[in-house]
């Protein structure tokens, strides 16, 4: 067994992104690249030439290539099933390791410890008015898949598996269970990663366009909450109460592409977590609301609004489906 799994998925980048995003594996110093085994999974796309890859004497190199295209989630559960290091990270295919140093820093605490998760920091570029420009993500970032190592033997005994319906937000349902379930986390408070700016990148590409989303959105805290719920019930209601009060901001700021579908999305949510809407719950989803629109909050200096209809709305719609319930047997 290799000590680590590197999986690259790739799916509309160019030769010279992929090139770039493996070239910063090859580059890495003070490694044994013998420890190490670095998948690329095409996602709906032919395999490359071998001779693109260049690699370091004892890297493993593998492809793995399918199709039709199935989505970012689905090419990173395959890269899981076909590889067997006792760490695996993702690295998307437009994207690069921070430095030469990554793995080092990364690998160190797996050497004295079996921590079921490693998180670091990633650098997120931007471009404005022609310029790039670069922030650092929070310490504690939970979203995205990369700047982290996950516990193979963590993450299947908790039974975590990326989903084929999430080809957004797929994420936020892997990676933030992956967290929250975790009993052991190593945090490195550096960035390891770069995601770098790619206009026709799933989250960027058509304006943003997957900010409006909420149907797969509302799905994948639907299927967040049902795991948590089984496996870590004690903050179950924490998380659905973050979810009912970042969403009465969220469908002002990006209002859904298709409204119908997001509110089935969300009514079945609701009710599959109707027990905790109580007089006691709403008033957590007051509190909530409350605290997202503080100084330095997500939605900072937003109106509350409304706020006494979204929470009567919200328990029509569990009515609604109550009596829909009634009507069907």
């Amino acid at each position: 067994m290799k000590q680590l799994s590197i999986i690259i998925t790739y799916h509309n980048e160019t030769p010279e992104q992929i090139r770039r995003a493996f070239a910063s594996v090859t580059m890495q110093v003070e490694v044994d690249f013998t420890t190490i085994e670095v998948l690329l999974v095409g996602d709906g796309v032919a395999a490359l030439p071998n001779s693109w890859l260049p690699m370091p004497k004892g890297l493993l190199v593998r492809q793995l290539n399918y199709t039709p295209s199935r989505g970012a989630g689905v090419a990173r559960q395959v890269g899981i099933e076909h590889t067997t290091g006792r760490y695996f990270m993702f690295i998307d295919a437009d994207d690069v390791l921070q430095d030469v140093f990554v793995l080092r820093d990364m690998l160190k605490p797996t050497q004295t410890a079996n921590d079921d998760m490693i998180i670091a920091r990633y650098t997120k570029q931007h471009r404005f008015d022609g310029q790039y420009q670069e922030t650092l993500s929070a310490k504690f970032d939970w979203k995205a898949a990369y700047a982290k190592l996950y516990n193979r033997a963590y993450i299947k005994r908790v039974g975590l598996k990326w989903r084929p319906d999430l080809r957004i937000f797929e994420d936020t349902y892997f990676v933030g269970l992956a967290c929250e379930l975790a009993h052991s986390r190593k945090y490195l408070d550096r960035s390891v990663y770069v995601w770098l700016w790619n206009p026709a990148s799933t989250v960027r590409k058509d304006d943003h366009a997957f900010d409006h989303q909420l149907q797969v959105w509302a799905r994948s805290n639907r299927y967040s909450l049902a795991m948590l719920r089984e496996k870590k019930p004690a903050v179950w209601p924490r998380d659905f109460y973050h979810y009912m009060a970042d969403l009465f901001y969220r469908v002002k700021v990006h209002a859904p592409a298709d409204q119908a579908a997001f509110l089935a999305e969300h009514q079945a949510l609701l009710v599959a977590n109707r027990s905790l809407w109580t007089p006691a719950g709403q008033a957590q989803v007051r509190a909530e609301i409350t605290r997202l629109q503080a100084a330095d909050a997500p939605y900072a200096g937003l109106s509350q609004a409304g706020l006494d209809a979204y929470l009567a709305a919200q328990t029509g719609y569990l009515k609604q489906a109550y009596q829909q319930e009634v009507t069907h047997g």
